[in-house]
């Protein structure tokens, strides 16, 4: 009995301070979710709300946002959008927070977020297809399709990050928005050395995915000819491209003028 007490007593030493944080937390939890509350009643919106008070405490911005989502999340769009459009920086804990709720598909909240603030693409993209790596492929053809300007900058963001899906990063782009196939190729090309393997696989896919587009195929042949590419290999894929081997040959005929 003795040694029962004992241990008892023990255990309610150790799980105190354990017990005091969670009824802290609880009480935290409760005063934030009072006064967002108290602010999305006097501005009659959850959107106002939020920009407002993230706006006041932007330190706060993921304890908020978190609240938010929890108190209202038949609101997540107003959320999201408010969120990132105040707090920018924020993005990637916005999208965190709720696709861990299960509030809706990455590719939504890549469209909401992309939306509300446009210069914040890429890291929009980074953020979705960090929490969500299953739907990569689509949250990718979701944000440069949204931002086909910044299409070079959302491919170069992902390549540095997952760089096992450069060649994914590069098709499915160029497959969505193929007039500014050129610029992002030589986003990518930049990341990797002249002679590298990956170099001269990249320009060679992009010649096929690019062959119906003049102006950058015409970038792609250039490039593979001063980086000394075959000329059989960019002739093949271009025909792979749906190119006739009339057109291929004059296509590659112009840049491998020596050879």
């Amino acid at each position: 009995m003795k040694l029962a007490a004992v241990t008892l007593s023990a255990l309610l030493l150790v799980s105190a301070p354990c017990l005091a944080q969670e009824t802290e937390d609880k009480e935290s939890f409760a005063q934030s979710s009072h006064f967002l509350k108290q602010q999305v009643r006097s501005s009659n919106s959850v959107g106002r709300a939020i920009r407002t008070v993230l706006a006041r405490y932007p330190e706060n911005t993921y304890e908020l946002v978190n609240i938010a989502l929890d108190t209202y999340p038949e609101k997540y769009r107003q959320i999201v959008s408010a969120a990132v459009s105040t707090q920018p920086a924020y993005v990637d804990d916005v999208i965190k927070l709720a696709l861990e709720k299960r509030l809706a598909p990455a590719t939504e909240l890549v469209t909401l977020a992309i939306n509300a603030e446009p210069s914040y693409a890429e890291y929009a993209t980074e953020a979705a297809c960090k929490f969500s790596p299953d739907q990569f492929t689509e949250i990718v053809r979701t944000a440069v399709n949204m931002e086909p300007d910044s299409a070079d900058q959302i491919a170069k963001t992902l390549a540095k990050s997952y760089p096992n899906k450069t060649i994914d990063v590069l098709v499915t782009t160029i497959q969505e928005v193929p007039l500014v196939g050129k610029y992002v190729v030589d986003a990518l090309l930049a990341l990797f050395p002249e002679d590298s393997t990956e170099s001269e696989s990249m320009i060679i896919i992009s010649v096929e995915q690019l062959a119906k587009h003049p102006e950058a195929v015409e970038r792609l042949v250039q490039l593979a000819e001063q980086r000394g590419i075959n000329q059989d290999l960019v002739s093949a894929s271009a025909k792979r491209g749906g190119l006739s081997d009339v057109q291929a040959s004059v296509l590659v005929g112009k840049y491998y003028k020596n050879q």
